[in-house]
């Protein structure tokens, strides 16, 4: 039998009977928990409105010990013994927790213990022979992607959903390379995953619990750390993020705007990224959905370290992240519920805090131009990346970490000159899109000339400095862009009720209209369409508002589209013109008014 069918097949079995054990244990263990009172009860900081089984981490638990205990004999190595030892550990920490409920610095202590027989049975990151910052990274990563899948089970399926698409990955990654002891770990919580899903997606019957969200964590942990130990140094601190890098997102950006508020960040509540989603307008099923996307494409980016040189990796890494922390800055603006925020915001305590968050924390230009530094650096080197397609040798290695220490405060300077960083993405506009290419333009000759004056372009390629400027220029407006897009598209902006407005005219006034009805939910318009004469427009949309025809089809339209109000946007038109909007609105009994009459 070939090697890698050798491998392949223990590792498939595994997934298949974790699988099949989940699906048969779960149901028991839901009779047995609803019997036995083991139930999670609607409150204030939980998502769920209903009372709910827990105790699931149970059903994982077990199928993915059956999948691990067929096969795992024959490929024992020193490595398991302290992912044997940790995983018992965490899960009888998840379990006491879920039965009498536990202090945080105690799961946090079990979670450590867990981590250090991780480590001292030789499973550790390679971090270039410093095997003091070796320990501690790893226990740090352990304890922090436990947390991190304990935090996510926030929503129903979306723990579990998710444990399933990156496992996947650490599982193909492992048969591909050749290590069938992280294959069949990574296969078997897939399976358990998989099989719990079938009861744990919207509407969940079960839930999982710490026992199972900490288990899970913790075994994915451990996973990506077996497998790391083989990569560069790279390779260790681009992968792992990638792969896990839904669960990492959601901690850090709840972690960090708790910070902000002063609320405690191990405590409950409705601020996660699921929950601001559904906030937004999207289903939960939705949201789950949309969440299970993410991490596939991280997992998928990952995965492609494989086959892909480790230069575009860290290039798309960065993109990824650079796009994660532009959808957190939108996130962070999403209003949660009153009830969740801290009741103690009147006082600052210590005047470096308050320094740090009036001129840092709380200006968006500083992320913004940290953004920006990220951007001109990542143009620069993918720039040379395509100019040599992808094989860099010192020479040209050396050339970029030499160039950009100048470019950057170049472009930087050259941005804030051009008041890049004085705009609103919210309100982003064909004007500030001409504004950002006269200054990348700009940025981009001033490099040029600082090139050619310090080093008179030796060893220089004119062709990248133009790829760069392309590259600067997609990145720049693309970031901006990407947060006006999810404004515009995204449902929970345009909220789904208030009054029913027609508008008349689909021009400048009707435009203006229809934006600040679309940009403060609180004035209570829901716009639903215009009516205007030009055929031209027919048809056409504006901010996702139709023209649904002319004034001869208004009755139709007003009756149709249960039209409650209708607003004239046609400051040029005269009296008699008016009448022809006013006598047909008045015999069907609904409103008529012009537009200056709303000032």
């Amino acid at each position: 039998m070939p090697p890698f069918a050798a491998q392949f097949h223990p590792v498939f079995a595994a997934f298949l009977i974790s699988l099949v054990s989940v699906l048969l244990l779960t149901p028991l263990v839901k009779i047995f928990a609803t019997r036995w009172g083991f139930v999670a009860l609607p409150s204030r900081a939980r998502w769920h409105q209903d009372v709910t089984p827990l105790l699931g981490g149970t059903a994982i638990f077990a199928g993915a010990v059956f999948g691990l205990v067929f096969f795992l004999p024959q490929f024992w190595d020193a490595r398991l013994i302290g992912f044997v030892l940790g995983g018992l550990i965490v899960f009888c920490v998840g379990l006491w927790d879920d039965i009498s409920s536990l202090r945080p610095v105690t799961k946090l202590l079990g979670q450590i213990t867990a981590a250090c027989a991780v480590v001292a049975s030789g499973n550790l990151y390679n971090l270039g022979g410093h095997e003091l910052l070796s320990v501690l990274v790893t226990i740090f990563w352990i304890v922090a992607v436990t947390n991190a899948f304990n935090l996510i089970d926030n929503m129903d399926g979306l723990s579990a959903g998710t444990a399933c698409i990156s496992g996947l990955a650490i599982t193909a990654y492992a048969v591909v390379n050749g290590d069938p002891v992280v294959g069949l770990i990574a296969a078997s919580f897939v399976g358990a995953c998989l099989g719990f899903l079938r009861y744990n997606f919207s509407p969940a019957t079960i839930f999982m619990g710490d026992c199972g969200s900490m288990v899970i964590g913790f075994a994915l942990a451990v996973a990506s750390v077996m497998t790391a130990a083989k990569w560069n140094l790279l390779a260790t601190m681009v992968v792992p993020v990638l792969v896990l890098g839904v669960p990492i997102f959601d901690t850090m950006f709840v972690s960090l705007t708790r910070m902000l508020r002063r609320q405690n960040i191990a405590q409950g509540g409705k601020d996660h990224t699921s929950h601001r989603l559904v906030i937004l307008g999207l289903s939960e099923r939705q949201t789950v959905l949309l969440i299970y996307i993410f991490s596939f494409i991280l997992g998928a980016t990952a995965f492609l370290y494989v086959y892909l040189n480790i230069s575009v990796i860290i290039v798309l890494a960065i993109i990824l992240i650079s796009g994660s922390v532009v959808f957190g800055l939108f996130l962070r603006d999403v209003k949660i519920e009153q009830g969740e925020l801290p009741p103690a915001r009147e006082r600052r305590k210590g005047e470096a805090p308050a320094v740090l968050r009036t001129n840092v924390l709380h200006k968006r230009a500083f992320l913004e131009m940290l953004l920006d530094l990220i951007a001109i650096s990542l143009a620069f080197y993918t720039a040379n990346l395509l100019r040599y397609e992808t094989e860099l040798t010192p020479v040209h290695l050396n050339r970029i970490w030499l160039t950009l220490p100048v470019i950057i405060p170049v472009k930087l300077a050259t941005f804030y000159a051009f008041g890049l960083y004085r705009s609103m993405w919210r309100y982003l506009g064909f004007v500030d899109l001409i504004h950002m290419f006269r200054a990348v333009s700009t940025s981009s000759i001033i490099t040029v000339v600082a090139v050619l004056m310090i080093w008179r372009f030796e060893g220089y390629s004119r062709t990248v400095f133009v790829i760069d400027w392309i590259l600067l220029l997609m990145l720049v407006t693309g970031q901006r862009l990407l947060f006006r897009g999810l404004r515009e598209t995204l449902p929970g902006i345009r909220k789904d009720s208030g009054k029913r407005v027609l508008i008349i005219g689909a021009g400048d006034a009707g435009e203006m209209l229809v934006r600040e009805m679309l940009n403060n939910p609180r004035l209570g318009y829901k716009p639903i369409g215009f009516v205007d004469d030009h055929p031209g427009k027919l048809g056409r949309r504006m901010y996702g508002v139709a023209v649904m025809g002319n004034r001869k089809d208004m009755r139709r339209i007003i009756v149709e589209e249960q039209v409650e109000e209708v607003i004239v946007a046609i400051p040029s038109a005269s009296d008699e013109n008016l009448l022809d909007f006013f006598v047909p609105c008045s015999e069907l009994g609904v409103p008529c008014r012009r537009t200056h009459s709303l000032i």
